[in-house]
């Protein structure tokens, strides 16, 4: 992931079809490798998955085949000035996954064809409602996986609400006053654009949702 490593693995925290990594390797400042230990794949199914996970999550397609190497933890990359040292973050080394613990690869479809998007509802009634939704929701806070919280908070904004990107960013800015630290308006404004792009929130899923 050659940028916004850390909300990439949001992302992947935040969804369910994929297990924890087994470790990240930490190349250069926010600028991540992803690593799960695995066994049972076939090498063409392995870089169909790759490419596949690289388009929904935001991630470099050129990395995908197996025979790309990457950063030696421990030595300097001297990729960007000053120097950066390499790190390895492990989550879960312990466990091996199979190809079932993965979501399977769509087939590309024969010829392309439009998808109907639907239509944000821009209605104050709706807005409103977000508004109360996120006052209901816990804020985020640092080491207590904030990053994921934001980003589904997000999700429900502009893809279980359809909010557009300016009511969504204004109705969380207030839950945002509460988390702790609270994110900037640049960091807020990005995770918007990365859960319309990679959240798995159903679309217009909490439009007809009834108020308690």
């Amino acid at each position: 992931v050659d940028h916004d490593g850390r909300g990439v693995l949001a992302a992947i925290h935040a969804r369910r079809d994929l297990p924890t990594p087994s470790y990240v390797i930490h190349s250069s400042p926010d600028r991540v490798h992803v690593f799960w230990r695995a066994t049972g794949f076939t090498k063409s199914a392995v870089e169909q998955l790759q490419k596949y996970l690289a388009r929904e999550l935001g991630a470099d397609p050129a990395a995908t085949p197996c025979s790309q190497t990457t950063r030696l933890v421990g030595f300097l990359s001297h990729k960007y000035a000053p120097p950066v040292l390499v790190r390895a973050k492990y989550a879960r080394p312990t466990p091996v996954y199979t190809p079932s613990d993965f979501p399977v690869p769509p087939v590309p479809p024969r010829a392309a064809r439009t998808v109907r998007m639907p239509v944000p509802r821009r209605s104050l009634d709706v807005v409103e409602r977000a508004r109360r939704y996120l006052a209901a929701l816990p804020p985020a806070i640092a080491g207590q996986h904030g990053d994921i919280a934001t980003f589904r908070a997000c999700c429900r904004l502009v893809r279980g609400f359809l909010l557009g990107d300016d009511d969504a960013l204004a109705v969380i800015r207030e839950w945002n006053a509460r988390c702790e630290p609270p994110w900037t308006e640049r960091e807020l404004a990005d995770k918007i654009q990365r859960a319309r792009r990679y959240g798995r929130e159903p679309l217009g899923g909490l439009l007809e949702a009834r108020d308690a």
